[in-house]
């Protein structure tokens, strides 16, 4: 039998940053998810887990980078829930949870690139890829009859990655690209953006 242990996995979460409203919600999954575990008495001869929180950011690698490793180093933990977002996923997968062995799962990154990412089957996603929700919004687009669309997209790994398969798939299926242009986050006024899309037809 089994000796029951107190496991630690980590929550590498944007508890700051762009989507920590979102992150709220995300995280209380993770832990009663940990509790039910827990409570059931049935994991590895009555052993519990509990979460270990560490803020990603979600945008600043080097911060994500760093809370990994104090996740892995100080707190041992066993795995890790995060990061939520794509781009510091990248980076705190191969940077600090692949050389360590660690297995992480994230609720939420869903950059196409993170299919390609080298996880010697270290690395889960429980949100589909990128590339999948591009191929059912084109389907959508050309079953609502659009044949031509404008694209703009969020100016980093994760719109880049998005806009990129979601314009190979409009155009398989026949769909035409007037414009694709990046903007940057959290501008005050987007009038020379909406201007560029609008001109493209």
């Amino acid at each position: 039998m089994a000796h029951a242990e107190d496991i630690k996995i980590g929550l590498l979460l944007g508890y700051t940053g762009p989507v920590e409203s979102m992150m709220v919600a995300i995280s209380a999954g993770g832990e009663l998810a940990l509790k039910e575990v827990s409570d059931s008495g049935l994991l590895l001869g009555g052993s519990t887990v509990r979460a270990i929180k560490a803020d990603s950011t979600c945008v600043d690698n080097a911060a994500a980078t760093a809370a990994t490793e104090r996740l892995i180093t100080s707190d041992g933990v066993k795995a890790i829930l995060g990061a939520g977002c794509s781009g510091v996923k990248g980076a705190v997968l191969s940077n600090v949870a692949l050389p360590n062995g660690i297995v992480k799962k994230s609720p939420s990154a869903t950059s196409p690139g993170l299919s390609e990412a080298e996880d010697n089957g270290l690395f889960f996603r429980t949100a589909p890829s990128g590339a999948r929700e591009d191929q059912v919004m084109s389907e959508i687009l050309m079953e609502q009859g659009v044949k031509s669309v404008a694209v703009t997209y969020t100016n980093n790994d994760y719109g880049k990655g998005l806009a990129d398969t979601f314009e190979t798939w409009f155009a398989a299926m026949g769909g035409e690209i007037t414009i694709s242009a990046a903007h940057e986050d959290g501008k005050a006024d987007y009038s020379a953006e909406i201007g560029a899309l609008a001109a493209a037809g």
